[in-house]
């Protein structure tokens, strides 16, 4: 299997939805890294809801909370994954968006939630949708990098 499919593979089987599609409750531990209002990166740890390969990642939080608000101070973006069934490291460096809208929220969410929100409806929550830019992935004991190619 070419490398870079492989490590879209992992990435999509590494959100919550996936996850809880194959019976497993719990869903692996990103780090998402954004710009603080020092202009220092801040890297947090945060939870994948789903992912269509390389094309976008989402993710599930709080409106108000850190990673929004930075996000909207400045979309550029980084995240990473360690895969250790693989030993692989992903990290994708990108934009990402505050959504807010309902129909997005209702797909993206996951009974985990529920510990922090009462819905999709709920007016607190929001999702930030990642899109890739460019990568630098450790799998199989190389090291692949390049870009993807940006369709609008």
């Amino acid at each position: 299997m070419d490398l870079l499919k492989k490590a879209e593979a992992i990435v999509s089987a590494s959100t919550m939805q996936a996850r809880n599609a194959a019976g497993i409750a719990y869903g692996s531990d990103w780090v998402m890294s954004l710009l603080d209002e020092d202009g220092y990166p801040a890297a947090s740890m945060i939870t994948a809801a789903a992912a269509d390969g390389f094309r976008w990642i989402a993710f599930c939080t709080g409106l108000g909370w850190n990673k929004p608000n930075r996000a909207q101070r400045d979309p550029r973006s980084c995240i990473y994954l360690f895969d250790e069934a693989n030993f692989a490291g992903i990290s994708l460096v990108g934009r990402t968006d505050v959504i807010t809208d309902l129909a997005v929220k209702k797909q993206m969410w996951y009974d985990d939630l529920g510990d922090f929100f009462k819905g999709p409806e709920d007016e607190r929550l929001c999702v930030l949708k990642f899109v890739p830019e460019r990568y630098n992935i450790f799998i199989e004991n190389r090291t692949i990098r390049g870009a993807f190619e940006i369709t609008p």
